[in-house]
């Protein structure tokens, strides 16, 4: 009997299966078991590629900066416009690099992860047949090992051998249920890894639609100016003036529309707005209010949101409330306005059909028009691509429209 407990205790320390139990820090379970080296080798890479990448977007928003304060005038917009386009494209090789980073690092986790599992796998073989070992051994009382053994000395090594094997144990089954702690760990790190991928993912797609709208609004500038700076100026001045009248003429409107809405209760109406979306918002929002990212925010704010959607989209009623106008202007283009109660207007811009006229009262989601915005599109007005542009005032002034959007 003494034989085999030693061969079972030279089977422990062979296998390395104390090594854990021995050490609060195993290198054989951890989480920071080494990823095969061209994969680290890789991921420095990556990470030297983005700090090169953040070096230079920093840069240029520096330089964007300065040109936004030079005075306003074609060249001085191409010039930033080109600026832009250029942060943009970096802005991309960016999210591109990242994108290639977590990529290999969750690779590198499921490697780790697969090994350990297998590791823990065979350990609890191993342990099991322990046990069944160490039981068979419990089943002898120490009178008979006494009696058995020929002198004292031989009596109590085996009874220390046989204290050692169960305290060896209970330290490597813990061992066991820390790696399986590690290996969780591992695995929650891998989710919040997948989950910022998903994010990068979506910031990637957006970084296109940045550069793809830059490089179309600079096309859209050198067309509608045909790189002159009297154009230009013109160009300005027009769209400036527009927003002002704007801003006056709703006020005039609703003062005017108050009986119509008042026959229809929506005067009365207390409590915040609540309007529905014009369209559905499938392809998100290309440009928020007062974006930053806006290609033309260096001429004026951004007064409302644009959702990308094919032109001909359906364009539906926010709320109930009566057409103010329905009419064509320089940056609107085709544009519809309804006046609601509260003293809240939305507007519908760069339309390609109507389907109300002035005075007309409409319901929440009647169909008012239609989306257009190509451009170069008859009635797209200053539009960078195909899209609805929706806008919301109150008392006269653009607020931000996700205010009364429904969530």
């Amino acid at each position: 009997m003494m034989r085999r407990i030693h061969i079972i205790l030279s089977i422990l320390v062979l296998s390395g299966f104390f090594v854990a139990g021995a050490r609060a820090d195993d290198t054989s379970l951890s989480v920071q078991s080494a990823a095969p080296d061209d994969l680290e080798q890789q991921i420095k890479e990556k990470q030297d590629t983005i700090k090169r990448l953040e070096s230079q977007i920093n840069n240029y928003q520096k330089s964007i900066a300065e040109k936004q304060k030079e005075s306003t005038s074609l060249k001085n917009q191409l010039g930033l416009l080109d600026a832009q386009i250029s942060k943009a494209e970096l802005d991309l090789q960016l999210v591109t690099a990242q994108i290639a980073q977590l990529e290999l690092e969750i690779k590198v986790l499921s490697g780790e992860i697969s090994s350990k599992n297998d590791r823990i796998s065979r350990q609890q073989d191993l342990l099991a047949g322990l046990v069944r070992a160490l039981h068979q051994e419990d089943k002898i009382d120490y009178l008979y090992i006494l009696l058995s053994e020929p002198s004292f000395s031989q009596f109590f090594n085996q009874v220390f051998y046989l204290g050692e094997l169960n305290n060896q144990l209970d330290q490597s089954v813990r061992s066991i249920e820390k790696a399986r702690d590690d290996v969780q760990e591992q695995h929650d790190i891998t989710a919040r890894k997948q989950e910022l991928l998903k994010n990068l993912e979506v910031s990637l797609e957006q970084k296109r639609a940045t550069l793809d709208d830059q490089k179309k609004a600079r096309e859209v500038l050198l067309r509608d100016t045909k790189s002159s700076e009297a154009k230009f100026r013109t160009l300005l001045a027009q769209l400036r003036g527009e927003f002002a009248r704007t801003d006056q003429e709703i006020l005039d409107l609703n003062r005017k529309l108050r009986e119509r809405l008042l026959s229809h209760g929506d005067v009365n109406e207390q409590g915040v707005l609540v309007l529905s979306w014009p369209i559905p918002a499938i392809k998100g929002i290309s440009a928020y209010f007062h974006d930053s990212s806006y290609p033309f925010r260096y001429l004026f704010e951004h007064p409302g949101i644009d959702l990308p959607t094919k032109v001909g989209t359906p364009v539906a009623a926010a709320a109930p409330g009566v057409v103010a106008w329905v009419r064509t202007t320089r940056f609107y283009g085709n544009n519809i306005m309804i006046a609601h109660r509260v003293n809240v207007n939305t507007i519908y811009a760069h339309l390609s059909n109507f389907n109300v006229k002035e005075g007309d009262y409409v319901k929440r989601g009647d169909i008012i028009g239609y989306s257009g915005g190509a451009s170069g599109m008859q009635g797209a007005g200053l539009s960078t691509g195909a899209h609805l542009h929706f806008e919301v005032r109150e008392n006269g002034l653009p607020v931000d429209p996700m205010r009364f959007l429904t969530k």
